[in-house]
């Protein structure tokens, strides 16, 4: 039997679940309407919608993609609006969890040893104490990363 029938039957035998499968299905339509409506490269991040009253709330990564889907509430509204659906506004969600990978990336700095010398030299030269514990600080940092 296929995992599409099982899932069916099971489907079938239980109310709850077939009303979750059910409103699944209409927020589905509903995302697909609202991305037909927008250019591709915004439809591809929005991810999902739910209703909070009358307004439709978009699931999207970031606030730049929030700021295009506001200036696109029209456009959506209008879509909606053909397809049968009344919603009053359109709201975007930044859901940070939807972002992909990390988009800062870490610098690594090694120190040379050209470098690691003269810092060495110039922590002879210091009088001041603050200064020569952060210098080796410093140097004891970029010793370790060898």
């Amino acid at each position: 039997m296929s995992k599409k029938a099982n899932f069916s039957q099971l489907v079938e035998g239980d109310y709850q679940l077939k009303r979750l499968v059910k409103q699944l299905d209409q927020l589905n339509q509903l995302l697909h309407i609202v991305q037909s409506a927008l250019p591709p490269e915004l439809a591809r991040v929005c991810q999902g919608v739910a209703w909070s009253g009358s307004t439709l709330l978009v699931a999207v990564p970031g606030s730049a993609a929030a700021t295009r889907l506001r200036q696109a509430e029209p456009a959506m509204l209008a879509a909606l609006d053909q397809a049968g659906v009344h919603a009053t506004a359109i709201r975007a969600k930044v859901q940070v969890a939807l972002q992909q990978g990390n988009p800062m990336q870490t610098k690594t700095l090694k120190m040379t040893e050209p470098a690691k010398t003269a810092f060495s030299a110039l922590q002879q030269q210091i009088e001041d104490p603050g200064l020569k514990d952060a210098l080796a600080n410093l140097l004891r940092h970029h010793r370790k990363g060898k």
